[in-house]
């Protein structure tokens, strides 16, 4: 066997491997394994965001933030590397979903509560609460605000 044959990798003489040929393509040194790509705070920012705001949309006063959040994150993540990674996606979805829950509890409230205020108990919960909070009636607050009477 020639070892004089200069394929790329080997030295020659010694039959050892040029780690230093720039042509040496299968040579340990340039297979070295890499790092994920540094500069994805966006991404994570927009994935906890969305979790958060999917966890929290019970509250609703910390989702809906949360959720624009995530979302805006996202979009500023997709606008720095021009390509979307799976991070983002998951905070775009984890986002959306604590939005919409959060927006349909918001509905729910608003189209039950007359319903709700029929109930004699709840009535009565919900006016001791008001007047320990702001000094007035629930009832007498919706009708010296916007004329509407719960009464029947």
């Amino acid at each position: 066997m020639d070892n004089n044959w200069n394929g790329g990798n080997w030295n020659g003489n010694d039959g050892h491997r040029d780690r230093w040929n720039s042509s040496a393509s299968n040579s340990s040194y340039y297979n070295q394994p890499t790092h994920r790509p540094y500069g994805q705070s966006f991404s994570i920012a927009s994935a906890v965001c969305g979790l958060l705001s999917m966890t929290t949309s019970c509250t609703i006063i910390l989702s809906l933030p949360l959720g624009a959040l995530g979302i805006l994150f996202a979009v500023l993540a997709y606008r720095a590397k021009k390509k979307i990674n799976n991070t983002c996606v998951t905070g775009i979805i984890l986002s959306c979903v604590g939005l919409t829950t959060a927006v349909s509890m918001i509905v729910y409230s608003f189209v039950m509560l007359p319903t709700m205020m029929q109930n004699e108990v709840f009535r009565r919960q919900v006016n001791a609460v008001t007047q320990q909070l702001y000094g007035v009636d629930f009832d007498e607050f919706m009708e010296e605000a916007y004329g509407y009477s719960f009464e029947d």
